[in-house]
Order: C-alpha cells, then structure tokens, then sequence
C-alpha cells in the first residue's frame, strides 16, 4: 500500500494594486453626480452706486405703495398698524393682487430688530408672492405655477413681479425724506429687471 501525501493547493493571489485606484474613482464620481446642498439667499436689487447720474424724480401714487417696518423691539407693522407674520402674507397678497405690476413694497428695518424678525417677514412676503402667482396661474391657465412652462410662468413673473425696496436708518441717511426716497426707488425698479 502507497501512502500518498496529500498535496497542498496554493490559492492564487489577487493582484490589489487597483483597487486603490478604483475605490478612488468611484468616490469622484459619487461626488460629482451627487447633488450638493447649495446656499440660497434673497433676490433683491439694490439701488444703483453711481450717484452722478440724477434723473428727474417721478410721482409716486400712495395708493400703490405698502410700507413694511420692524421697529427697535422687532415688531412688525404695515402701514403704520402693528401686525403678525401670520397676518402679513393675505395682506401682501391681497395688495400686489389688487395693484398688479406697478405695486411697491418698501421694507424699512431698524439695526436693532432681530435677524429672527426680518427673515420672518423676508419669507412671508416670499410665500405671499408665490401664493398671488399661483392664483393668477389657476385662473388663466387652470395649472399652478409650478406645473406651468417657462413662457407662461414669465407671463405670470412679468404680471406680478417683487418689487421691494429695502432702507435703512432711512431718516438719518443722506437727509432725504421719505417721498424723496420713494421716487428713487420707483426709478431704480423701472431701470432695473424683473426678479
């Protein structure tokens, strides 16, 4: 009888040396196909800085103007009266429905209010836009806007455009008044494009 020894099977090795590269690979590509949080801030436009060019100031009808203040303690108020967040938004929406494209909203915010209160009434002057946008799809083209294509929602953008104005410490800058300041920001909004 012949004993025979039983023989040793050698796995063969895995060349590694790619993994590395691939597992490398792999990741920039999750990277860059991945969708990134962005940042979004506020569309809003600014005056113009060059002060050399003075235009002739333009009549600015009260009744197409809604005055957005917070005082010192952060309170809100519209047009003199004390109001809400909650509050806020039918009324903007109301007004710019009501006025259509010729309405301005001016937002007055003294530096001691809170950030907490003026973005509050940043995003509810926002929902309030796209609340009127949305009424105005519905009832032209029986869609919301969202569901809309790009040249009807321009036709809704270029019907109710946001139109603010932004001031601050406004009686102390530049010894303008009110009035003075509103015809300026009538003219920097008519020179300006639609947001």
């Amino acid at each position: 009888m012949t004993i025979r020894r039983r023989q040793e099977r050698n796995v063969p090795a895995l060349n590694t040396t790619s993994t590395a590269d691939i597992s490398f690979m792999l990741l920039i590509f999750f990277l860059v196909v991945s969708s990134l949080d962005t940042d979004k801030g506020l569309a809003r436009q600014l005056p113009p800085t060059d002060k050399q060019e003075q235009t002739p100031p333009t009549e600015v009808n009260r009744d197409r103007v809604m005055e957005l203040r917070i005082d010192a303690n952060s309170q809100l108020s519209v047009d003199g009266n004390p109001t809400t967040p909650r509050a806020l938004q039918p009324k903007v929406e109301e007004f710019v429905m009501r006025v259509g494209k010729d309405h301005l909203l001016t937002v007055e915010t003294d530096p001691k209010a809170t950030y907490e209160s003026y973005f509050n009434m940043q995003n509810t002057i926002v929902s309030a836009y796209r609340s009127a946008r949305n009424k105005m799809a519905l009832k032209q083209y029986k869609h919301s806007f969202s569901q809309l294509d790009y040249d009807q929602q321009m036709t809704i953008r270029e019907a109710l455009p946001q139109r603010i104005a932004e001031h601050y410490n406004t009686t102390a800058q530049n010894g303008q008044s009110t009035e003075e300041q509103l015809d300026n920001d009538m003219e920097a909004l008519q020179k300006g494009g639609l947001q």
